[in-house]
């Protein structure tokens, strides 16, 4: 038997509805490798929808605990444009993960890689260098609206001299183009127009969402595509967009290297997180250089996620003044827990789901009850699967993985009452 052969890495075949036909792979070789075609092709809008989460908080005054609502505009391109995205994205990694081995960065950029490791490996990596270094300041910084403020001049000057080119050739002057004027439909008002239902896109056997004439009259027709009026901004969701942030802060990174190996600490970027660690007495210097470096690349820090904690060693342990928050765990010097805040979130998740499964039942048990059937227990098998170790891929699935990486029974004594709390809002709900 012939083995079917492996398409190349760019290639993803997405099955989503937008303005064109999802392309096969002959035809997205021929086009994303036909460097004239790239620089004449005409981009279609993005299609955008918004993403909400919810930041729980305790306010440790009153001990009452609040949720705000995060909403962030993702954005999904047409099947040309997203073949030509990811082409243009691996050709230009292979010239990044070039620039990252020469300038000793690896360790130091940690997302948007294939690293083979998640934000745990990368939390670990820097408690333990914290424990290395005992005495040492971790300072930690979130970039403000970080994807929403890339200058576009920059990002463009940096592509040029990763490329070592004196101007961006037209085939990635085009991609450059499509990422940074682009245009965007609201996902809600282009399938209100076109009367289709959001939760059940592809009834009738849809491969796309409109006729080109359609696109014309109830799209573009209606006023509906909006383009991108400033100077600043990448979208989110295509598959070039990640890759471009780091692009864009790739002489960032190295300086920042630079920096840290003259002052004997530690330089660690997670897409908008960075994290210095260095000596107690560095921090003054430390936070002088990154306003300066930041101000070069036209982004600013967000003060409300700022954190400087101190670490020292008192007679062999090593305790830090506040526990330093890093890619969702927190350390103090001694032990290594997840944030509440995650808890506070799973907690409500797992409340509606019981919630939902119950409403499910009653409906259902209803019909049963009319047809002079039997009414049934709560089925608890998805609800398990979702919300305890029963489930393979999950919160606690997650939590367990963190603890035995990071050897943490701390994180295992979080984790030990969730099963009680699901079966308690079981029978809760079953009453």
């Amino acid at each position: 038997m012939i083995k079917k052969e492996a398409p190349p890495p760019w290639y993803r075949l997405r099955r989503y509805l937008h303005f064109d036909n999802p392309l096969g792979l002959k035809k997205a070789e021929l086009l994303v490798t036909d460097t004239t075609a790239v620089a004449r092709h005409s981009f279609w809008p993005l299609i955008q929808f918004e993403i909400e989460s919810a930041k729980i908080r305790k306010n440790k005054a009153t001990g009452k605990i609040s949720t705000k609502i995060k909403k962030r505009p993702i954005s999904y391109a047409a099947h040309s444009d997203s073949q030509i995205f990811s082409y243009y994205c691996q050709l230009l990694s292979e010239a990044y993960e070039s620039e990252i081995l020469t300038r000793e960065l690896s360790n130091s950029v940690l997302a948007f890689r294939s690293l083979g490791k998640s934000n745990i490996d990368f939390a670990k990596q820097a408690f333990d260098t914290i424990k290395t270094m005992g005495d040492c300041t971790a300072l930690a910084f979130d970039i403000t609206k970080f994807f929403d403020t890339l200058s576009h001049r920059i990002l463009k000057q940096q592509w040029k001299e990763l490329l070592k080119a004196p101007q961006l050739p037209p085939d990635h002057y085009a991609v450059f183009k499509a990422v940074t004027r682009f245009s965007f439909v609201d996902r809600n008002s282009a399938f209100a127009a076109l009367k289709i239902s959001v939760h059940n896109p592809r009834t009738g056997g849809k491969r796309r969402l409109c006729s080109p004439s359609q696109y014309r009259d109830l799209i573009r027709g209606a006023n509906l595509i909006k383009t991108n009026p400033k100077g600043v901004g990448i979208p989110q969701g295509t598959a070039i967009s990640a890759l471009l942030s780091n692009i864009y802060m790739l002489e960032f990174d190295s300086m920042a290297s630079d920096f840290v190996q003259r002052n004997g600490g530690t330089y660690m970027r997670y897409c908008d997180d960075i994290l210095f660690l260095i000596p107690l007495e560095k921090k003054k210097i430390t936070e002088d250089f990154l306003s300066e470096e930041l101000k070069k690349l036209e982004i600013s820090i967000n003060p409300d996620k700022t954190e400087a904690r101190n670490f020292t060693v008192t007679d062999g342990l090593q305790n830090a003044d506040r526990p330093l928050q890093y890619l969702g765990f927190l350390f103090d010097g001694q032990r290594i827990t997840i944030r509440p805040a995650a808890f506070a979130k799973f907690s409500n998740r797992m409340k509606k789901g019981v919630s939902l499964a119950k409403l499910t039942k009653n409906k259902r048990d209803k019909l049963r009850l009319t047809n002079g059937a039997q009414e049934r227990p709560l089925y608890c098998k998805k609800l398990f699967t979702r919300y305890s170790h029963l489930g393979k891929r999950n919160f606690l699935r997650y939590g367990y993985s963190a603890a035995h990486l990071m050897n943490s029974k701390a994180i295992r004594r979080q984790l030990r009452p969730l099963w009680t709390r699901l079966q308690r809002e079981i029978n809760k709900e079953n009453k």
